[in-house]
């Protein structure tokens, strides 16, 4: 069984943020891998566009980027 982390939200802090479209819980978990909140917000959109089939190559190359931390220095 696999353990739960506790990233400190609320069950209203999850139900608003998927009114406005967010999964907190997974911001929560980019930004405590060390990604800034602007660029977790980008990767969770590209990871969208991913899965849809509508992400370009460029798009598909900065979420790499954004995930993998030595290349993440060059986006800032």
């Amino acid at each position: 069984m696999s353990e739960i982390e506790n990233l400190g939200v609320s069950v209203e802090e999850y139900l608003d943020g998927l009114a406005e479209g967010i999964d907190v819980l997974e911001l929560k978990r980019l930004e405590a891998k060390g990604i800034p909140t602007n660029l977790a917000l980008e990767v969770m959109e590209i990871v969208s566009k991913v899965i849809n089939g509508t992400a370009t190559p460029e798009e598909i190359v900065k979420g790499l980027m954004i995930l993998t931390p030595s290349l993440r220095q060059q986006i800032k």
